[in-house]
């Protein structure tokens, strides 16, 4: 057999069909984000409502993303909805649900934040909980590092984020569910399993970001 049959029917195998893959076809939530030529969509006019300690039931205890709509926000000086006194609850109304999200704003040495526009991590915005995603989020693979953080007192950390939140509509949270009604740990956390909130995910989106004083990366 001579070598010019061999070298063309190796090219031929080569270019011919792939086999038929053995892995389920991706999910929607997998798809890879627009490119950076996408048009932005608006996000929309926010709805303010008043908090509830009724809440939805559709969440687990696994690392995710929440896509859904801010609605009310919740100091830490309030006691109703789940306040307490060192987190800044978010309420977020996803498929007409109400879920509870918890934001650690008080350390004693601080709390580290960095807000910033850049794009969204992993697939578009799509209203709903989206668990179980590996290495869905981690602040280094996305050009965060904790020098770039400001640390900022419970005062001062709570008096920005509502500034920040003010006209929010659209929002995705990175966090791990708590149980099926609410979710937290939305900072840093290692190992792909970050948490973090995104503003207006389908337009110029705004990323806020969270540490403690003793996590460097």
């Amino acid at each position: 057999m001579s070598s010019r049959f061999l070298i063309l029917s190796a090219f031929i195998a080569a270019c011919g069909s792939p086999a038929a893959s053995t892995f389920d076809a991706p999910s929607a939530f997998d798809a890879p984000p627009p490119g950076p030529d996408a048009a932005w969509l608006p996000d929309g006019t926010p709805t303010r409502q008043q908090c509830t300690n009724s809440l939805g039931s559709a969440l687990d205890m696994q690392h995710g993303r929440l896509d859904g709509y801010l609605v009310s926000i919740v100091p830490t000086t309030t006691r109703s909805c789940n306040g307490d006194d060192t987190h800044v609850h978010l309420q977020v109304r996803v498929n007409n649900a109400i879920y509870d999200v918890a934001v650690n704003v008080s350390d004693p040495a601080g709390v580290g934040f960095l807000a910033q526009d850049m794009a969204l991590p992993g697939a578009p915005w799509a209203e709903g909980w989206h668990p179980g995603q590996a290495a869905l989020l981690d602040y280094p693979s996305i050009g965060a590092h904790s020098t770039a953080f400001t640390l900022m007192s419970e005062t001062m950390l709570s008096s920005t984020l509502d500034t920040e939140l003010a006209t929010a509509n659209h929002v995705s949270i990175y966090m791990t569910g708590y149980g099926q009604d609410g979710g937290h740990n939305v900072h840093r956390r290692g190992t792909g399993q970050d948490g973090a909130i995104f503003l207006r995910p389908q337009g110029q989106t705004r990323a806020l970001l969270f540490r403690f004083v003793d996590q460097t990366f």
